[in-house]
């Protein structure tokens, strides 16, 4: 399995997840069992939709132990300084527009680029992996081409 990078800060968000499904799994496996007291199985609704509420949170939950088995800690990654990697803030420029950027690259679990946070697995994050301050590089999607400069890259 490969390895699932986080910050403490999403380790921390994962393992309370990982407590609310076992909480949920609890409560939907006690559904389960009450719904299938009540008779024939072929027409209760009931019992159907707890089991099949209970198949999706034991599945999400299989996902999240097994992310959890496997996990790396990107805030203690020994990274070559000044390179974007998994773990650096970067300051990008759109060299059209101008306009810069701040992003921290993270895994994929932890992504939110409308709050900085760029998983490393998006196309924009896998171009500026690598890259140091000053370097220029293009982002090739679909309808366009965009320059960017690599501003600055801090831990």
């Amino acid at each position: 399995m490969a390895d699932t990078y986080l910050t403490k800060q999403g380790l921390e968000k994962m393992r309370a997840e990982h407590a609310l499904l076992m909480k949920q799994k609890t409560q939907l496996t006690e559904e389960v069992t009450k719904a299938a007291a009540h008779g024939d199985l072929r027409e209760n609704a009931e019992y159907h939709a707890a089991r099949e509420r209970l198949q999706h949170v034991a599945k999400r939950l299989a996902e999240v132990d097994g992310k959890l088995m496997s996990v790396r800690i990107t805030d203690d990654l020994e990274l070559k300084a000044g390179e974007a990697r998994i773990g650096t803030t970067v300051t990008l420029q759109d060299d059209v527009t101008k306009e810069t950027f701040d992003y921290t690259l993270v895994g994929p679990d932890e992504a939110d680029p409308a709050n900085g946070k760029l998983s490393i697995a998006s196309p924009l994050g896998q171009a500026v992996l690598g890259k140091k301050k000053g370097e220029v590089f293009t982002l090739a999607l679909p309808r366009a081409t965009v320059p960017y400069k690599v501003v600055n890259v801090t831990r």
